[in-house]
């Protein structure tokens, strides 16, 4: 009778240490997660905040809904542009259509261009890009291809695309000088295109950036280096087989949620040579609106050559283009 009331009180005494082991590391773990709170685990429940209480924050329903992670989908993709990744969601497509033409002091909507470019997004930090641009009644085009991959996500990326492209050669004011706009108030002839172009001949290149975004405040970042160099594999119109150096710099900024403004400049210097005359400054200034998630309307208006020859005005040279960007996809 003994024996088995003794193997009876081990087997109750194995049992309740079980038990208490089991219970503990819960216990330990709601005291751990409350700041402040007592061992006591009611208490817990009625310190945490409950659903209704957090949906009536006002500050949040001020965020931009995300996914798992933090990444967008097409229903969540921001208004905001500065709020947008640099590389498009993953099974998002975001296709371009641009219409532009010349409005230079002398070639005035004498010639116009087409683009159309697009950006799939293979994953959330890798996209594929690609597209077909052109100016000046054809006599300028570009037809290019390649990715852009995050070397630090949303800070700044790696883009490198193989280009087939001509460059328009302008016709001079100085083959025709008695054409109206091509003297100035003294009567010199402007060394400034007369609105005639013809097309040059086709360069392949591999055009290298690390396009970068830095966000000064919510509203207000600073972009750069959608181009960096443009290493050329065949001459062409005086354009060696020596990489080209043709980095970018702006500034942009969400007024509006919806409204973006953007400002950027390029240093085009040909072949890397230096010399004084041989490089070109380019300045686009771009108003974009975004009524929803899916569409984007803008406009582009571009200074060819801000630091022109002698006797040639920074603004003479000029091209505007207006452009509609839609997405679509998951």
């Amino acid at each position: 009778m003994l024996p088995s009331l003794s193997r009876g009180l081990r087997l109750a005494l194995v049992l309740a240490l079980s038990a208490g082991y089991v219970t503990w590391p819960g216990h330990g773990q709601s005291a751990y997660a409350a700041k402040g709170d007592d061992d006591e685990g009611g208490d817990d429940d009625e310190d945490k905040p409950s659903k209704d209480d957090e949906s009536d924050d006002p500050e949040d329903k001020d965020q931009p809904a995300v996914t798992s992670g933090g990444l967008f989908t097409l229903a969540t993709y921001p208004v905001n542009e500065l709020l947008r990744p640099l590389t498009i969601t993953q099974q998002i497509t975001q296709a371009r259509l641009g219409v532009g033409t010349d409005v230079s002091s002398v070639g005035a909507f004498k010639s116009a261009g087409v683009s159309l470019e697009g950006q799939y997004g293979y994953a959330d930090n890798f996209m594929v890009i690609g597209g077909f641009t052109s100016a000046y009644n054809f006599s300028q085009l570009s037809v290019y291809g390649g990715f852009e991959g995050s070397l630090l996500y949303d800070l700044v990326d790696i883009r490198l695309a193989a280009n087939l492209h001509r460059f328009a050669k302008a016709h001079s004011c100085t083959e025709t000088p008695d054409q109206s706009g091509c003297k100035d108030a003294m009567g010199n002839v402007l060394g400034i295109p007369n609105g005639k172009y013809d097309p040059g001949k086709f360069k392949f290149s591999v055009d290298l950036g690390f396009p970068f975004r830095y966000a000064l405040k919510p509203e207000i970042a600073i972009i750069a280096l959608q181009t960096l160099m443009t290493i050329d594999v065949n001459e062409a119109d005086g354009n060696k087989v020596t990489p080209d150096l043709n980095p970018s710099i702006g500034i942009a900024t969400n007024p509006i949620p919806a409204l973006s403004l953007v400002a950027f400049a390029q240093l085009r210097i040909v072949d890397f040579n230096t010399d004084a005359g041989n490089f070109q400054v380019p300045v686009t200034g771009r108003v974009e609106f975004s009524p929803n998630q899916k569409l984007d309307i803008g406009l582009e208006f571009t200074l060819l050559n801000v630091k022109p020859p002698d006797g040639v005005s920074p603004i003479d040279n000029r091209f505007l283009s207006l452009f509609v960007q839609s997405r679509f996809g998951n």
